[in-house]
């Protein structure tokens, strides 16, 4: 067994000594990927003539891709566009449409992507099917470091035909909304829906132009709006949230309550809705039911003061230990993690957000590339091939990892501050009841009331006229197919 050994060993160490571009090529183009592959990283690794490196870095890259493992393909593709152009370089181009593909595919995560951005290229010099990548995350880049100019800039260079295109102009929306241009940001919010390849981009799209509306002071249009977000959504929730408010600056103060009370049911008790007491607070404060207003300050202690605990806690105990963060999340949500209970909400929150999944996409792949190696063929492991796609693979499943528990900590600590603010407001509104400056604290929170014909109920549906409307009362039994349909009946106690 051990001769058998040192002779495929010393077998393959000629085949790498004499090995040659020719024979890797032909074992490509008749399809045998796996072994053009070796041969490929063994003329990269021993080449015979001084254009066999580059040319194998592109067949092996080729070859990897061929396969479906798309990560260990992208680490040569991304070697050859990080070269920048030159007259040598001559598959800068192609590489970079490769990679705008592969992220289409499998997303190479955000970090990846930013050092590929560090390469500078004039963009003349972008590849048309790559142009779209290229500009758009360019523009993300731009616009999480707050260069919104140059963000602009680079989303409207995305070509109409991009995969890029739809995600794009979303961003555009964002920047229009900020720029307190409403009727553009819901031009852009519009061709998003209607250039929308999933629900989910439908619904993103609804809940902005909601967004842009309710900024804009139009609260009709911003319910209807949020009313097209499914139940079955998980933006379900936060419309309805967002609803409340909506609601409220109308003085629809029993509709505002009606929603409030679908979150404070126990089938969303893991869902992070602080606000909602507040808003429940000054909702019956305007009401002049004070009572009432005690009483949603105490229920918001109750429920989130052991959360404010176990979260600081939790904080102090992850920071600096980013990835471990990111386990205990993926922990919580397999619903296999029995401590800091109180924060679960948090955890919640964190785990629905985008970098959260996007990570945990990147890792998935990773590890699936990292389990196919092992059935790699001999000359892979013999050559070295695989020790190096593993080395790549793990450091590439790890660094998502970390940075995404960097944000999601970070997330965690925003948290804290955000409770911390609310917080002072239940303390400001107890200490005005207690003085008995109500008018001083009304006058407050007193805003002018916009549509006041349109009348509403729970869930953001328009009641019209000829509706007939058949009222249950509640007794304190949450039935979930009444969920966002709630609407109190409370009449004002506040004097004439």
């Amino acid at each position: 067994m051990l001769r058998t050994l040192i002779l495929v060993l010393v077998s393959f160490s000629s085949q790498v000594l004499y090995g040659n571009y020719r024979a890797a090529q032909r074992d490509f183009v008749k399809g045998n990927y796996r072994k053009a592959a070796a041969r490929f990283f063994q003329v990269m690794n021993y080449p015979k003539v001084r254009g066999d490196k580059i040319k194998s870095e592109w067949g092996l890259a080729r070859s990897l891709q061929k396969l479906g493992f798309y990560y260990s393909a992208s680490k040569y593709y991304s070697v050859i566009v990080r070269r920048g152009v030159s007259k040598q370089n001559i598959f800068f181009r192609k590489a970079f449409e490769q990679l705008g593909e592969i992220n289409s595919t499998v997303n190479l995560g955000q970090s990846h992507i930013v050092q590929l951005l560090k390469t500078r290229v004039t963009p003349s010099r972008i590849p048309g099917a790559a142009r779209g990548f290229y500009f758009h995350y360019q523009g993300v880049e731009a616009f999480y470091s707050k260069g919104y100019s140059k963000a602009r800039a680079a989303f409207r260079k995305v070509p109409a035909g991009s995969s890029y295109y739809t995600k794009s102009l979303f961003y555009l929306g964002i920047l229009a909304n900020m720029d307190k241009l409403y009727g553009r940001a819901i031009s852009y919010f519009m061709k998003v829906k209607s250039n929308a390849d999933t629900e989910w981009q439908q619904e993103i799209a609804n809940l902005n132009i909601a967004r842009v509306h309710y900024e804009a002071k139009r609260y009709r249009q911003a319910l209807r709006f949020y009313a097209e977000i499914p139940r079955e959504s998980d933006n379900w929730l936060q419309a309805l949230f967002e609803g409340a408010w909506a609601f409220f600056l109308m003085k629809k103060y029993n509709n505002t309550l009606g929603n409030i009370h679908t979150f404070h049911s126990p089938f969303f008790i893991n869902r992070f809705y602080p606000e909602t007491y507040v808003l429940q607070a000054i909702t019956f404060l305007n009401l002049c039911r004070y009572d009432n207003v005690k009483l949603s300050i105490q229920n918001f202690k109750k429920r989130y003061t052991p959360v404010f605990k176990d979260l600081r806690k939790l904080i102090n105990r992850y920071r600096g230990d980013y990835s471990k963060f990111f386990v205990l999340i993926k922990k919580y949500r397999k619903g296999s993690l029995n401590s800091y209970k109180h924060a679960h909400a948090i955890l919640d929150s964190l785990s629905r957000r985008d970098l959260y999944k996007e990570a945990l996409t990147t890792i998935r792949f990773a590890t699936r590339e990292i389990d196919r190696l092992e059935d790699a063929s001999r000359m892979w492991l013999v050559s070295g091939l695989i020790d190096e796609l593993k080395t790549f693979l793990v450091k590439k499943r790890s660094v998502a990892m970390n940075n995404a528990g960097v944000k999601l900590i970070r997330g965690a600590q925003e948290s804290v501050e955000y409770l911390t603010e609310l917080y002072n407001q239940t303390r400001f509104i107890k200490a005005e009841l207690l003085l008995g400056k109500v008018d001083k604290l009304r006058s407050l929170l007193r805003v002018t009331s916009a549509e006041k014909k349109v009348r509403f109920i729970g869930g953001m549906q328009e009641i019209t006229i000829k509706s007939d409307l058949e009222f249950w009362p509640f007794e304190n039994e949450y039935w979930e197919d009444e969920l966002g349909g709630y609407v109190y009946d409370i009449v004002s106690s506040c004097k004439k």
